[in-house]
């Protein structure tokens, strides 16, 4: 569908981010196959008030039109336009800031946009005239919360409904933005089965029990190591991985830290894959719906819900402590979590095509699926 008589927005006040956020909510909405994200992690998200996104000062940039209708066979020129003409549609939405440590490089964040290109053109000059405010010509995306997490845009298998934590798109975007845009960086997602059977093993560390809020204090020195199989971009500081942390809490998670001599050397974190269940529930946007999405209710329900597969969310070993079976031990213990759980399948990445973790994970017997593609433009 075409559209005309663009209207661009940099809202910054409360007024403007709900209509930022109810703007990129629409553009997904109707597509079965989308999961929207836990409704109290979107708006605080929105707030902006991240120690992480005051540093790389966030700016919320969504866009709205006029739909071109199609005039009926045989009417004038002059005939009027539909009805449907006559309301504004939102076309394009994202979080938009630049990273200085990223080579001063602007950042589309959450990216949603309807399939238009010129919408999409329109979208990127938008964000290369505030660059050049700032002295920032490079765009890179899109990205999920923060840069080297979700990046990319999904080119295949666009049938599967995505799996918690990676990124969606419809099946047109990833052409559009290549059309625009140049190809940055290609990441896969793998899928390993669980055996029913599968046991904890021993190894080299004690295993114990760790909370995903150690990832910002006692594990945060290993957590770039977490991250470099994800991307080839920059690696996150303390702010960025406090906002990562904050995101991916709101989901029930378990996890393992590997000690050697009391010292931690590795770590493990796993959710289940509760996309289906944000599905049903639509994120918890409609009012009626939110309250089971409150923290205490969301864990329980997760329970009941029984989720058939897991999401591996971050795994590392120190690079002095590598080749030694931690990272083995951890997995294992991972997979005996998994198939307690009745997980099916473990979801692993997206990892970077190239990364020793693709390799390592398809000798464990995962398969590649889902493959996404990061693009950026300089001017």
């Amino acid at each position: 569908m075409a559209y005309f008589n663009y209207a661009t927005y940099w809202p910054a006040d409360w007024w403007g981010r709900r209509s930022f956020s109810a703007a990129w909510w629409k553009i997904y909405v109707d597509d079965p196959r989308w999961s929207p994200p836990h409704i109290a992690a979107w708006n605080w998200l929105v707030r902006g008030d991240a120690p992480y996104h005051q540093r790389v000062a966030a700016r919320l940039l969504y866009m709205e039109a006029f739909p071109r209708r199609a005039r009926p066979v045989g009417a004038s020129a002059s005939h009027p336009l539909a009805a449907g003409a006559l309301f504004e549609e939102p076309v394009a939405a994202a979080i938009v800031f630049c990273e200085p440590s990223g080579q001063g490089a602007l950042y589309l964040s959450m990216l949603h946009c309807v399939n238009d290109e010129e919408t999409l053109e329109r979208l990127l000059e938008a964000v290369l005239e505030y660059g050049a405010q700032i002295n920032c010509t490079r765009i890179v995306g899109p990205i999920d919360v923060i840069p080297g997490w979700g990046d990319g845009a999904l080119t295949n298998c666009f049938h599967l409904p995505p799996p918690l934590h990676t990124p969606y798109n419809p099946p047109y975007l990833a052409d559009l933005l290549g059309r625009s845009m140049a190809s940055f960086q290609q990441t896969v997602l793998l899928h390993l089965p669980v055996q029913t059977t599968a046991e904890a093993t021993d190894g080299p560390a004690t295993l114990q029990p760790a909370k995903l809020a150690d990832l910002a204090g006692a594990l945060s020195p290993l957590l770039a190591d977490a991250l470099a199989p994800h991307s080839e971009m920059i690696k996150p500081v303390a702010d960025a991985a406090a906002l990562l942390v904050r995101w991916l809490a709101v989901h029930p998670t378990a996890g393992w830290v590997a000690l050697i001599e009391d010292k931690p050397v590795g770590f493990i974190f796993v959710q289940p894959d509760l996309a289906p269940l944000l599905r049903r529930l639509h994120g918890g946007r409609p009012l009626w719906l939110r309250p089971l999405l409150f923290p205490a209710g969301y864990r329980s329900l997760a329970r009941y819900w029984r989720a058939r597969r897991g999401r591996l969310l971050l795994g590392a070993v120190a690079p002095a402590w590598r080749r030694r079976g931690i990272g083995r031990q951890l997995l294992q213990r991972a997979l005996h979590f998994a198939a307690e759980a009745g997980w099916r399948t473990l979801v692993c990445g997206p990892f970077v095509d190239s990364s020793p973790a693709v390799t390592c994970l398809q000798k464990a017997g995962a398969q590649i699926e889902q493959r996404y593609e990061l693009f950026e433009v300089n001017q």
